[in-house]
């Protein structure tokens, strides 16, 4: 049903503002009209659901107006403490709304209430919502109305979001200073390059002297910048724009996520990324009461690498008919020694969730150290490889004039 965003007057005359639910213009002013409230202005709200729109400038509008999950973390921890206070669950989501500052959010809410109201649960509520919501959300929300315990169920949300979060946060920390440095650097040798060389070079190639390698490829590449530096950013935006398209085929998000899981070192880091998000994943989910088989499939999104994900589709697939978990990770040689063993004991000892937070545990410790050991060595090789350039520049620039004054002589 679609949603209608107001703007009213209540019989105080005050005016207020508002989502609801209803077939039409219409019968969003008649329902509203019975709680007393008198809309000014009613139109039809977007809908969160993801859009059949593709392309690069409509995914880069999503990033923009994407809600920020440490907020939709908040709201789960909230929902979870109201819910866990034996109030209704409409009371609930009322205190949510008014709690809520983000617009957009409290515009999710206001819609997950409606639909509420309506008698539908509050899984198939959010699932209108699968831009901010995904499957993994919906199916643990599920599970938790089955078994009553939905409260319970939101705080396990609320602290899966807040631990990759907190994660990604210390990635993103770790990796601030080493980009800083590398694009404070690139500008400082464009400007050197575009601004400062051309002068300074403007005064060999007047005198009729025999230059040295290093001043010729530097005048060379002086002139190039000069006079083709357009040349070089169309190639750049061409470059760029093949790989962005070419990743959004599924042959090239194969031949992508495979090149992502060969890097040398950078390889080795995504590959225990996706490890860990995946085992602590499934671990939630297998807390929350989900079979075996549907958390495979709805962990497997969380990989967001097709060559991991195209082996936990067959996994579910050969659990499905009876074979173990553990047997078909071993197989694919993508899955290291110590998860399989892991697995292949929790699967023995019926504490499969727990043995998968166990190996989640380790991974993203792993993955921490691993992005502190590869920052420390980021760091002097961009110094080093600028300190490189610029005495190659200097040098350049020196040899003609160490020529010109033992000419002198």
């Amino acid at each position: 049903m679609p949603l209608f965003e107001y703007k009213a007057l209540n019989k105080k005359g005050r005016k207020v503002t508002g989502i609801v639910t209803a077939d039409g213009p219409a019968s969003a002013r008649l329902k509203l009209s019975h709680e007393m409230i008198f809309p000014v202005e009613i139109r039809e709200t977007r809908s969160t659901r993801k859009r059949a729109l593709t392309g690069p400038f409509t995914t880069l509008i999503r990033k923009l107006h994407r809600i920020n999950p440490a907020l939709v973390s908040t709201a789960m921890r909230q929902l979870a403490t109201l819910v866990s206070s034996g109030l209704p669950l409409i009371d609930c989501l009322n205190a949510l709304i008014e709690q809520t500052e983000t617009a957009s959010l409290k515009k999710i809410f206001t819609g997950i209430r409606e639909k509420v109201m309506e008698g539908s649960s509050l899984s198939l509520a959010m699932a209108e919502h699968a831009a901010v919501f995904n499957n993994m959300f919906v199916n643990m929300v599920r599970a938790g109305e089955t078994g009553g315990a939905l409260n319970i169920i939101l705080k396990r949300l609320a602290d899966y979001s807040e631990n990759r979060l907190r994660l990604k946060k210390k990635i993103d920390a770790a990796m601030a200073y080493p980009v800083f440095l590398l694009m404070v650097s690139s500008i400082i040798l464009i400007f050197l390059m575009s601004f400062v060389m051309p002068k300074v070079i403007g005064i060999f190639k007047g005198m009729e002297l025999a230059l040295p390698w290093s001043t010729r490829a530097l005048i060379w590449t002086t002139d190039g910048m000069k006079q083709y530096w357009w040349l070089a950013g169309l190639v750049l935006i061409a470059i760029g724009t093949g790989i962005y398209s070419g990743t959004k085929t599924e042959q090239g998000r194969l031949i992508w996520d495979r090149l992502r899981l060969r890097l040398p070192v950078i390889g080795r880091l995504h590959h225990k990324t996706v490890i860990a998000r995946f085992t602590r994943t499934l671990s939630i989910l297998l807390k929350s009461g989900i079979p075996l088989v549907e958390a495979l499939k709805t962990a497997r999104p969380s990989m967001d690498n097709r060559i991991m994900e195209d082996v936990i589709s067959d996994t579910a697939r050969l659990v499905g008919e009876g074979q173990d978990f553990s047997t078909h990770l071993k197989k694919s040689g993508l899955f290291p020694p110590l998860v399989v063993q892991l697995i292949r004991a929790g699967e023995q000892s019926g504490e499969l969730e727990d043995m998968l937070a166990r190996a989640a545990d380790a991974y993203e410790d792993d993955v921490e150290s691993a992005v502190a050991s590869l920052t420390a060595i980021i760091e002097p090789a961009i110094i080093l490889l600028m300190g490189g350039a610029v005495g190659f520049i200097v040098m350049a620039i020196l040899l003609p004039i160490f020529d010109m004054s033992s000419g002198i002589r």
